[in-house]
């Protein structure tokens, strides 16, 4: 994808109206999407049973080849087999005839081409219309630079005329042309205000749309949190922060117990219930700076700026408790058992890379799995064991 050129401004000194911060906008499809990171739902028309037979029938299906469960190729599966478009359909059909198998590369491709595509397609009327309101405004800078041009050249020609201890004829005839000349220029001057005015007004709803595009880029689908990419950007900002500011910094990693039990045993819909339950109950927890994000599949993760090990191991058993005092309801209003969750905790160490700053609350996380699950671990506790 080309980048576009800021245009230079420095042509129209005497009002600087259009930025280049609104040039930049262009360039928004560069940055809001990374393949895998945004989950477009296929159907929103369909009752609960509806989707539960689909369920059924699409992930034997992608089971049989071996195609890994995550929302981006379910949603690939989803429409080859409601038939809901009709070259993907096409296209894996050669494939399966072909004998290949659905590796994770061709499984990225179909997501991409027959999803990630229209998502771009969108940013890119974004962009096309920005571009042609920005031209728009130019053009109409142009005709007033122009028209300023010969406005500018009118006054000095009357301003040597005047020099010359003109007839009472000729200063008429000067008068006349000043103000028909300030007349023309101020009618010019108004209609690039009116039509800065409603670019003004278009800019900003374009504005919003490539906003609202950028929230939901970095926003997972089924909790309504954060995403991984969101995470990503997040924690190397604030251990940045941690740096500059020499405060702590820590991380907690959380995982559902026991989730695949609940896929299996209640169906894939109520494993969705319990990943957004947490989500709600963990974020009811947090306030301030403090940020959660889905990390994936049953996982979370929370970083909790200008917090020490022992507050985040502290707010983390708040959240483990709370989890598992509530009860979420099965088919039929049948409670079932309770939803538990472990959590690893470590706090960040001045100059360590972020990676490494991860591993430490995974591998806490780990000790509590390993130690019966239903428990907050700290990474001061791995040196001990």
């Amino acid at each position: 994808m080309t980048t576009a050129t800021c245009p230079d401004f420095n042509k129209y000194p005497f009002k600087k109206i259009v930025s280049c911060v609104v040039w930049s906008k262009f360039n928004v499809a560069e940055s809001l999407f990374s393949p895998g990171e945004f989950f477009l739902d296929t159907a929103f028309d369909l009752t609960l049973e509806e989707s539960v037979v689909l369920l059924k029938q699409v992930l034997p299906v992608m089971s049989d080849r071996r195609v890994p469960a995550i929302p981006q190729n379910y949603a690939v599966w989803f429409d080859y087999i409601t038939q809901n478009n009709p070259e993907l359909c096409t296209q894996i059909d050669a494939y399966v005839l072909s004998g290949m198998e659905f590796t994770p590369a061709v499984c990225r491709d179909f997501y991409e081409r027959f999803f990630l595509e229209s998502l771009r397609s969108e940013v890119n009327v974004l962009r096309g219309s920005m571009t042609d309101a920005v031209e728009c405004v130019l053009g109409h800078l142009d005709d007033l630079q122009n028209g300023m041009d010969d406005y500018t050249e009118v006054l000095e020609s009357c301003g040597k005329k005047l020099k010359d201890n003109p007839s009472p004829e000729l200063l008429r005839e000067l008068i006349s042309v000043l103000v028909t000349e300030t007349s023309q220029s101020k009618i010019a001057s108004q209609k690039v205000n009116l039509t800065l005015s409603s670019m003004s007004d278009e800019l900003g709803e374009l504005r919003a749309q490539v906003s609202q595009l950028d929230r939901d880029s970095r926003t997972d689908a089924l909790t309504g949190i954060s995403n991984r990419r969101s995470f990503n950007e997040v924690i190397e900002k604030m251990t940045a922060d941690s740096e500059e500011k020499d405060e702590p910094l820590s991380l907690v990693i959380i995982d559902i117990d026991h989730f695949k039990r609940f896929n299996d045993t209640h169906g894939h819909l109520f494993g969705d219930a319990v990943i957004r339950y947490v989500a709600q109950e963990m974020k009811q927890c947090v306030k301030g700076r403090d940020f959660i994000a889905r990390y994936g599949g049953e996982e979370f993760a929370l970083l909790l700026p200008s917090t020490g090990l022992m507050g985040a191991s502290m707010l983390a058993e708040s959240i483990r408790a709370i989890v598992e005092a509530q009860t979420i309801q099965g088919e039929g209003d049948i409670p079932v058992e309770k939803v538990t969750i472990s959590l690893g905790v470590s706090e960040y160490i001045l100059e360590e890379s972020t990676s490494d700053f991860i591993n430490r609350a995974d591998a806490a996380l780990y000790h509590a799995k390993s130690n019966g699950r239903n428990k907050v671990s700290l990474e001061s506790e791995l040196s001990e064991s």
